[in-house]
């Protein structure tokens, strides 16, 4: 939004600009609160979970994920100061930072529901409590399953899940006791501890063997029986499109290629992309809505709206709709190239995993450090 000031110059003709330089636009921008695109991001989930009608079940449950990313900030005091100084290795001279973002994402109707930034240091857990509580404070826990990745199990998030009735899924390491002792599906109980002031609870512990003979532990407090050990399998399955919704921020919306230096900009833009990429996905879910009912039974391929193009369209169009200028007519438009615009669906493609040697990044700002 910040990066193309002659493209929005020429989208907002009703608007008397003056001429004005890019750094002119980056000085004035570090005077607009990030609070401002955090409280419209926030406005626009609750609106969004306040009127939806039909949500999108599995087995009668909602589905969560929760998951974090780290990447690199520019370089810029404000940042070393908020998120915490680095040094490279092996050139111990580079100064860098980084930031953990962290989210909790509606896998079914394909939602960003609570996002957040933290320090490079910040443990994930903590993270996941604060989006777990976003969920209670919008009352669309129940009914729900909040799927997490291996490293998040600890005993203490398990408990806050249980204490707080969020229903929950987590990989488990495989060196775990409770991981160890499984073998097919068993309940067993986490013993309580008088000093702490907890009390045994139950969980449910599957063992779950992939196709290449591979075995993976998974850990719930969801005894519902008519969720079969094989239906766990299909289950952690679906924390997947967390994944692929961070490859699209960090791709699609170039979340990491920061406009600006200060944390104020990193804050802007940070909560911008949040709610691009929700725009972005409602006008994705309606067109696919009526590119399915459009579709012959006869056709030998499904078909979806194609979501690059909503999200370059959405671009242009979100400065517009921020100034109030935009009118229904152009958002209809936008759905209306949706449903044109789309792509063939290939289901059950499978890739193997490429193990590359990590390599060093340096964002696009720091080369150097000149402050």
């Amino acid at each position: 939004m910040f990066q193309n000031i002659s493209r929005i110059h020429d989208d907002l003709p009703a608007i008397d600009f003056p001429t004005v330089s890019k750094q002119a636009v980056s000085k004035a921008r570090q005077f607009i609160s990030p609070d401002l695109f955090k409280e419209l991001y926030y406005l626009s989930v609750d609106s969004f979970y306040s009127q939806i009608e039909n949500r999108k079940l599995w087995n009668g449950y909602h589905l969560y994920a929760i998951d974090g990313s780290k990447f690199e900030l520019p370089n810029s005091k404000s940042n070393f100061e908020f998120f915490g100084e680095m040094f490279g290795y092996p050139d111990h001279s580079r100064r860098f930072t980084m930031v953990l973002a962290s989210v909790v994402y509606d896998v079914l109707d394909d939602y960003i529901i609570h996002a957040s930034f933290h320090h490079y240091l910040a443990s994930e857990r903590s993270a996941a409590i604060e989006h777990l509580k976003s969920l209670e404070t919008l009352n669309i826990y129940e009914n729900s399953v909040v799927i997490f990745d291996r490293g998040y199990y600890s005993e203490k998030l398990f408990r806050y899940c249980v204490e707080h009735s969020h229903m929950c899924l987590m990989r488990l390491k495989e060196n775990y006791n409770i991981s160890r002792k499984c073998s097919g599906d068993i309940i067993t109980v986490l013993p309580g501890d008088e000093k702490k002031d907890t009390k045994d609870i139950k969980i449910r512990v599957i063992e779950v063997i992939l196709d290449n003979g591979t075995k993976e532990y998974l850990a719930t407090n969801l005894f519902d029986s008519t969720i079969t050990q094989s239906m766990f399998q299909e289950l952690y399955f679906y924390r997947w499109p967390v994944e692929l919704k961070y490859k699209e921020l960090k791709s699609r919306l170039a979340i990491e290629e920061f406009s600006g230096a200060t944390t104020t900009s990193v804050f802007q833009q940070f909560y911008i992309n949040m709610l691009l990429s929700n725009l972005s996905s409602l006008i994705k879910n309606q067109a696919d809505e009526e590119i399915e009912i459009s579709a012959k039974s006869s056709n030998k391929y499904r078909y979806q709206a194609n979501r690059a193009f909503i999200i370059g369209f959405m671009k242009r169009l979100l400065p517009k709709i921020l100034c109030t200028i935009s009118t229904i007519d152009e958002i209809n438009r936008l759905y209306s190239e949706a449903v044109r615009n789309r792509s063939q669906i290939m289901p059950g493609r499978t890739f193997k995993r490429k193990k590359n040697k990590a390599k060093g990044r340096t964002h696009f700002n720091n080369q150097k450090v000149s402050f």
